[in-house]
């Protein structure tokens, strides 16, 4: 379902995007400033907004762009032209930053999977989604922490993952996390009698088999569709 926001909501989010292109200020600069979680910017800003900017973080982002009080809460139609007359070639072709994270685990209490502590940024063209048929939202890049997917994926190799790809396809890789809290990426296999063979392409590590149906010690984190040196 959808999120339904209401006008104040669409306000502040519109006003945010456009301070954004006017001053040239990147997702990650708004987090620092602000102290704003990247991600949650994500939720308030993104291509798919499902969060409503609060009255607190609204007086974050006013002060962090020096503006008054309640200022993000009314329509700037002089700063909405600014933005479309300077920046519209821009913004159709602006790079969507993507940052990447030093590692992901498992929340024992969301029963989910955590991306943690954002090491670098790096940026693609919206072509680079189209082309892969996926979302943004659901692009997460991550750091390989060992060696057994090698030579395919090296240490501190940059890997791209689709969240929303937990579907298993045989032969694919994924990343995973196993036993709730082993997180690694690897090859998957679909074998008879409801099991699946976990492959690592560096012979130095043994394959595992684990049953399917036991998802509380094999979590699906997201397919692997890109990586980087």
């Amino acid at each position: 379902m959808s999120k339904i926001f209401t006008s104040i909501d669409d306000i502040r989010r519109d006003n945010v995007r456009r301070l954004m292109q006017q001053y040239k200020t990147k997702r990650m600069d708004l987090s620092q400033g602000t102290k704003i979680n990247y991600a949650l910017l994500g939720h308030y800003i993104g291509k798919n907004p499902i969060k409503a900017i609060g009255d607190e973080t609204a007086s974050k982002i006013e002060v962090f762009f020096n503006k008054p009080s309640n200022w993000l809460d009314h329509e700037h139609n002089d700063l909405a032209q600014e933005v479309v007359n300077n920046l519209s070639k821009e913004i159709i072709d602006s790079l969507i930053e993507i940052p990447v994270y030093k590692y992901f685990s498992f929340n024992k209490e969301k029963k989910s999977c955590d991306f943690e502590d954002v090491k670098d940024i790096c940026s693609f063209h919206l072509s680079f989604f189209e082309s892969k048929d996926i979302e943004p939202d659901y692009f997460r890049m991550t750091f390989a922490t060992d060696n057994s997917m090698q030579p395919y994926i090296n240490i501190q190799d940059r890997v791209g993952l689709t969240i929303d790809s937990t579907f298993i396809e045989d032969g694919s890789i994924y990343a995973i996390i196993l036993n709730g809290k082993h997180a690694m990426f690897k090859q998957i296999f679909i074998e008879t009698d409801n099991m699946l063979r976990l492959h690592s392409l560096n012979k130095d590590y043994p394959d595992k088999l684990v049953k399917s149906d036991k998802t509380e010690n094999l979590i699906i984190v997201g397919k692997q569709i890109y990586r980087a040196g």
